[in-house]
């Protein structure tokens, strides 16, 4: 007898069932495309984190998973409460408290990411870690391409590719760049090519966007990276040699043609003649002025500060008084300085906590053959964010939120499959289930 033929609603609703019935297979999903939807896509990553959590939710719900806080993973979540609590008491104790909540809003990612630790370490057939480097690798690929069609088909001078803006958009392409080559040596050779076309298009794409902050950060992910990938640089040096002029040439190519050297001629004119209050660049003046009187304001009011929601206005309350006006910022361009400014040296403690969490994390791991991987990778994203931050925002923004606590989750998790020594990963059926 025949079996009965389903029907495509049929093998949908069959296909997403058994994708609640079974969380490695939702894992398995999850994963790749955290790492991939930021470039591309901007806020539908952050779209797709939430979605996480709120599946995450359900599950919790119908018994699937449970409530766990494992001592490998309680360090590094109670670091991420303890910022998102920080948050919490701008609108708490200062005024404008509306405007303060959607600052705390804009933290929510902090608190959830205790929800998807937590489900993410009971699966623990799947590889989050290289799932997540899949994905940033196909995401940085996929945003050369979008930046060079704005740039050389719609004539756009600083491409974004999904981003809000070019400058989130070049910092998490230069992150993108370095974390590509990550697990090098373990990748078939396929995948290796992969990787390096995936580098080499994450720095191109970095380069289109003109973003000065995030090419500061070059060095640092030159450095790790040249550590990291000493062993295979030592004994494959001709080769690797041919491939640093290869990519190096693409790259000044992408470099020239966006002019990224007139924008760093701009800042060191400026700041060479001691006139960067008055620089003819606006974006280096502004913050110049926003720097310098955030600093007044912080030391006036140490501890707790003004209320996240109250730094830029009392900043620019500073500046006017002394004869300077610059446009109502949502912040002051430099992650320390307002976070200083809003939330005082408690806010200021939190923040640097979390910065160096991944790092303290990934050194603390069990001594593996990835343990080298979690290291560099943690360098990266840390050092990264915290370069980024010398210059702009990089929390309380969503799209970069949504960047670091993807990998600050995959990060934790690896580490917590290292000490729990969960090494047999595998990849379940995505199939929908037969009638």
């Amino acid at each position: 007898m025949d079996r009965p033929t389903l029907s495509f609603a049929s093998r949908a609703a069959g296909w997403i069932r058994a994708t609640f019935d079974d969380p490695n297979r939702a894992a398995f999903l999850f994963a790749p495309l955290l790492g991939f939807l930021p470039l591309p896509l901007g806020s539908v990553a952050t779209l797709w984190f939430f979605i996480g959590a709120a599946y995450v939710g359900i599950l919790w719900g119908a018994g699937r998973v449970r409530w766990v806080w494992p001592r490998e993973t309680a360090f590094g979540c109670t670091v991420a409460l303890v910022y998102f609590a920080v948050a919490v008491l701008s609108p708490v104790l200062f005024p404008n408290r509306l405007m303060g909540l959607l600052d705390v809003g804009t933290t929510i990612h902090f608190l959830l990411f205790l929800v998807l630790v937590g489900a993410m370490v009971q699966t623990p057939r799947i590889d989050v870690f290289d799932l997540f480097l899949h994905g940033i690798r196909a995401g940085a690929i996929s945003a050369l391409i979008f930046a060079s069609i704005e740039a050389f088909v719609f004539g756009r001078s600083r491409p974004t590719a999904g981003m809000a803006n070019a400058i989130p958009f070049g910092d998490v392409a230069i992150l993108a760049a370095g974390l590509s080559l990550i697990g090098f040596s373990r990748l078939s050779r396929l995948h290796k090519v992969f990787a390096i076309v995936a580098s080499a298009a994450g720095l191109g794409a970095c380069l289109l966007s003109q973003t000065r902050g995030a090419l500061l950060a070059l060095p640092l992910i030159v450095l790790a990276l040249g550590v990291y990938l000493w062993p295979i640089i030592r004994r494959r040096t001709g080769m690797t040699v041919l491939a640093l002029m290869l990519v190096g040439a693409a790259v000044g190519g992408l470099g020239l043609i966006a002019k990224v050297s007139d924008r760093f001629v701009e800042l060191r004119s400026s700041l060479a003649d001691g006139e960067a209050m008055n620089s003819r660049d606006p974006s280096t003046a502004h913050r110049a002025i926003l720097w310098t009187y955030g600093a007044e304001a912080f030391l006036s009011r140490p501890v707790l500060g003004y209320g996240s929601q109250n730094a830029v206005s009392e900043v620019r309350r500073r500046a006017a008084k002394d004869g300077f006006d610059v446009p109502p910022y949502r912040h002051l361009h430099n992650e320390f300085i307002t976070t200083a400014v809003g939330r005082g040296l408690i806010g200021l403690i939190a923040l640097i906590a979390v910065l160096a969490a991944p790092i303290i994390i990934a050194v603390g791991s069990v001594r593996d053959d990835r343990y080298r991987d979690r290291v560099a990778f943690a360098i990266m994203l840390s050092g990264g964010y915290a370069i980024f931050g010398m210059t702009n925002l990089i929390f309380s923004h969503d799209q970069m939120n949504t960047v670091f606590m993807s990998a600050y989750v995959v990060l934790l998790v690896a580490a917590y499959q290292a000490a729990t020594r969960q090494t047999a990963f595998y990849r379940p059926s995505l199939a929908a289930p037969a009638a």
